[in-house]
């Protein structure tokens, strides 16, 4: 497969993914990257820190910075500091959120189900399967495992 090729899903995928998010932003007043971070926050629970979703969808900290502070702003992340350790801020989807949490799980499934509508259930598990080993190489080249 040639490297335009995969880096064209990615490009062409993620510019698809905006336009079926661009209603829910525009109704609630936030950008993209405020819709990708909140999102992720109320669909991954587990990791609520800035450096998580940083470390996870490798996003430079700047970006998720802006961001986070404009949700928190807006009144739908509140900052809360660790009590095990008080250089930690963690972040929490507030109830105001929940409309545009809704409406947003609602764009994605869309996506989601649009993008996948020509893929056989075997075809879906097979492409889950080789992304995770794609996503597992990238996170080893990121970390310096291919350095040059």
């Amino acid at each position: 497969m040639e490297l335009s090729r995969i880096l064209t899903i990615g490009l062409k995928g993620a510019n698809v993914y905006g336009r079926f998010c661009q209603p829910v932003c525009k109704r609630y007043g936030i950008n993209q990257m405020g819709f990708n971070t909140l999102m992720f926050f109320a669909n991954n629970p587990e990791y609520n820190t800035a450096r998580d979703l940083c470390r996870l969808r490798g996003i430079k900290s700047g970006i998720v910075s802006v961001a986070v502070e404009t949700l928190i702003e807006a009144g739908y992340l509140p900052r809360r500091i660790d009590v095990a350790d008080r250089r930690i801020q963690r972040l929490e989807v507030t109830k105001k959120a929940a409309g545009l949490v809704q409406a947003g799980r609602a764009a994605q499934r869309e996506f989601k189900e649009a993008l996948l509508s020509r893929l056989s259930s075997d075809e879906i598990e097979r492409f889950a399967q080789i992304s995770q080993k794609l996503i597992d190489t990238i996170d080893e080249l990121n970390d310096g495992g291919g350095e040059r």
